[in-house]
């Protein structure tokens, strides 16, 4: 028998509410320039720092980014989190990714306002140590000075100026959206929120 690879994974969390090209964008370019193997993205059905209220409902985020990633060999869609206790802490999750796949070494993506509320995190301290991070450039929020907290690598990735919201904005007011998201889940994003609108008055 052969020896198992070790292969280095980026664990890339996120409600992804929807998933669009901007976390594409930044995947590939930490995949590049952090030499990983392997970008898994993981979609939380239940983030315990967002609004229930405010989520697309969780089965439908998780097929967009399966959707998402269908043409993308070395981006995968796990549904791990949607088999561990909610709501979904990213430490528990972790700790879940070390045991189920031993011979993996797995860091930790994330924005950088990620970085600046990092601290307020479960077992925040225990969490870079296990999971490195790898923390990309956001707009408004400028690189901390060296050392960077909890021993972070940075990247001046492309600043993307997408949001979620502003997507969900654009469906709910029947606005093209193909510039924004994967051309994979276009449709399936307009077909969920023309669902969604009221019914016009008679």
């Amino acid at each position: 028998f052969l020896p198992q690879r070790i292969m280095r994974v980026g664990l890339y969390f996120g409600s992804f509410n929807p998933i669009h090209i901007g976390h594409l964008q930044v995947a590939k370019y930490i995949l590049e320039h952090g030499n990983f193997d392997e970008m898994w993205f993981v979609p939380s059905p239940l983030n315990p720092h967002k609004s229930e209220e405010t989520l697309i409902p969780a089965n439908l985020r998780l097929q967009w980014v399966q959707n998402a990633l269908i043409n993308e060999p070395q981006l995968s869609c796990s549904d791990e989190e949607f088999h561990l206790p909610l709501p979904s802490y990213t430490y528990k999750s972790v700790i879940h990714f070390k045991e189920k796949y031993p011979i993996n070494e797995f860091s930790l993506i994330m924005g950088a306002d990620n970085l600046y509320t990092f601290h307020k995190w479960q077992f925040a301290e225990e969490l870079s140590q296990i999971c490195p991070l790898h923390v990309y450039a956001r707009p408004g929020y400028p690189k901390p000075e060296e050392p960077m907290p909890f021993g972070a690598t940075w990247y001046d990735a492309p600043l993307i100026d997408i949001s979620a919201t502003e997507i969900r904005d654009l469906l709910w007011e029947n606005e093209p959206i193909n510039h924004l998201v994967p051309s994979e889940i276009v449709s399936e994003l307009t077909s969920f929120f023309q669902a969604m609108q009221p019914e016009p008055n008679e």
